[in-house]
C-alpha cells in the first residue's frame, strides 16, 4: 500500500483540511493534539517498521547453512539464533514496555527500532556464535518493544471505528516480510553472503525510525497508569488476559501443524515433496486475503469478530483431516486455513486494544505479543512430541483440540463493555 493510499485513508478518518471531522475518539486521550494528514506518513512508517523488524527476525532462517559454515558450527547450533528470538521477546516485552511507559510512544518505537538495527549490525560483525547470539537476544528485546507498542500507538492515531482498518495497514508490513522480504534476503545471502544481507536489513530500520523521531505532534505517554507491577489490577486487565490466553491456544494449535507442514503435505495429503512450495504459496496468498478482510470485519463487528474467527479457525484445523481425500480438497482446505491465519492476528490485536483501558493499553499490547509468542513456541514443541508418537493424525487432533479450547473460552466469555 502506497503512502498516497494511506494518506487517503487518513483523510477519510482524520480532521484535515478538506476532510470532514470524525466523532470524538474514545481511544485517544483528550489531551492529545488533533491529528493531521501527517498521520498517513506515520502509518506508512509503522508499516515499514513492521516490515523491517520482521525481516530481521525471520531472514536468518534461510541463511542458517551459510552462518553455520562461516562460524564453524553445526546448522542446529546456528538455529539457536532463531529459537532464542521468541523466548527473549516473550520474557522481556511486558517488563520493557512498563519500564518505558512514561516516555512518548513514537520515540520509544523509533529508538527500539534503531536498537534492533544496531543489534543486527552486531550480529553481522560477530566473530563467534556466542557473540551473534548475544546480539540477537538484544535485537529480540528491542523488536518486542516495537511490536508491543505498534497497535496501541495506532489506536491513538485514528478513530475507534477505523482502528481495524488501520491495524490491517500496519500489519501488511509483516505479511510483506514473510512473502517478499525473507525470500529476497535468502537470495541476497546466496549472492553476497549472510553478513552483508544482515547489514542491508539493519539499514531498513533507519527510515521509519527517522519519520517517527521527526514527528512534531507526538502522542503522550500513557497517563494515570497503575504503578509498575500493578497493571493487572485495572478492571479491563482480566478481559485482556482471558482473550490473550485463549488466542495463544488457537495459535498453539496452528503452529503444532504449521511447523511440520512438509510432513503434513507429504504424509497427510499424500502429495509429493515438490508440492510443498505450492502449498505454502497458496497459504500465503490466502493469508493476504485474510489480512485484507480483518480490518473491515473488526470495525463492523468489533465484539463478534474474534469469537467468530476463532470458531472458524478451529473448524479449519479440524478440516486438515480431509487433506488425504483428494488433491483439490487438500488445496481448498489449505486456502481456508491460510485465510484464517491471515485473519486471526490482526483481529486479535485490534480486539485487545479495544478491551484495554487507556491506562494499560501499552501493557496490553505487550501481553498480546507475549501470548502470540508463547502460542508459537508451545505449539511447535507439542507438535513435535505428538508427531513422533501419533503421526499426522494425532497432530491434527492436537491442533483442533487446542484451537477448540481457545475458541470455547472466547465464545463463552461474558460480553465486555468495550465496543
Amino acid at each position: 500500500m502506497s503512502i498516497t493510499s494511506i494518506d487517503r485513508m487518513a483523510c477519510d478518518t482524520l480532521p484535515a483540511p478538506g476532510c470532514t471531522a470524525p466523532a470524538p475518539d474514545a481511544l485517544r486521550p483528550p489531551s492529545e493534539p488533533a491529528p493531521t494528514r501527517s498521520v498517513g506518513w506515520v502509518l506508512g512508517a509503522l508499516t515499514a517498521a513492521a516490515f523491517a523488524s520482521v525481516s530481521v527476525e525471520l531472514t536468518p532462517t534461510g541463511l542458517l547453512p551459510l552462518i553455520a559454515a562461516d562460524l564453524r558450527v553445526s546448522v542446529s547450533a546456528a538455529g539457536s539464533l532463531v529459537a532464542t528470538w521468541a523466548v527473549t521477546l516473550a520474557a522481556s516485552s511486558i517488563v520493557l514496555v512498563r519500564a518505558t511507559r512514561r516516555w512518548p510512544r513514537e520515540r520509544v518505537v523509533a529508538v527500539a527500532l534503531l536498537l534492533c538495527g544496531a543489534a543486527t549490525l552486531a550480529t553481522a560483525a560477530a566473530p563467534t556464535l556466542a557473540v551473534a547470539l548475544a546480539a540477537r537476544v538484544a535485537g529480540a528485546a528491542a523488536h518486542g518493544v516495537v511490536w508491543a507498542l505498534l497497535v496501541p500507538y495506532v489506536a491513538g492515531l485514528v478513530p475507534p471505528e477505523r482502528l481495524g482498518r488501520a491495524v490491517s495497514v500496519v500489519l501488511a508490513g509483516p505479511t510483506a516480510a514473510s512473502v517478499l522480504g525473507v525470500p529476497a534476503g535468502t537470495a541476497l545471502g546466496a549472492l553476497f553472503g549472510w553478513r552483508w544481507t544482515l547489514v542491508l536489513l539493519a539499514a531498513l530500520t533507519v527510515p521509519p525510525a527517522l519519520v517517527l523521531l521527526g514527528r512534531r505532534t507526538p502522542a503522550p505517554a500513557a497517563d494515570g497508569a497503575p504503578a509498575a507491577g500493578a497493571w493487572w489490577r485495572e478492571p479491563s486487565a482480566r478481559a485482556v488476559l482471558r482473550t490473550s490466553i485463549a488466542t495463544a491456544a488457537l495459535l498453539a494449535g496452528h503452529f503444532a501443524v504449521a511447523t511440520y507442514v512438509a510432513v503434513l503435505v507429504t504424509e497427510g495429503a499424500g502429495l509429493s515433496a515438490r508440492a510443498v512450495p505450492v502449498v505454502l504459496l497458496v497459504s500465503g496468498l490466502a493469508g493476504v486475503a485474510g489480512l485484507a478482510l480483518a480490518g473491515p470485519l473488526s470495525d463492523r463487528r468489533p465484539r463478534a469478530a474474534l469469537p467468530a474467527t476463532a470458531v472458524a479457525f478451529a473448524a479449519g484445523l479440524a478440516a486438515l483431516a480431509l487433506l488425504g481425500t483428494h488433491p483439490v480438497v487438500a488445496y481448498a482446505v489449505v486456502a481456508v486455513w491460510g485465510l484464517l491465519i491471515g485473519l486471526l492476528p490482526p483481529v486479535f490485536q485490534t480486539r485487545v486494544t479495544r478491551l484495554a483501558a487507556p491506562a494499560i493499553r501499552d501493557t496490553a499490547g505487550a501481553v498480546a505479543i507475549t501470548a502470540l509468542n508463547v502460542g508459537i513456541a508451545a505449539g511447535a514443541a507439542l507438535g513435535g512430541v505428538v508427531l513422533g508418537r501419533a503421526g499426522v493424525t494425532g497432530l491434527v487432533v492436537l491442533a483442533a483440540a487446542l484451537a477448540t479450547g481457545g475458541a470455547a473460552v472466547l465464545v463463552s466469555g461474558r460480553a465486555p463493555t468495550a465496543p
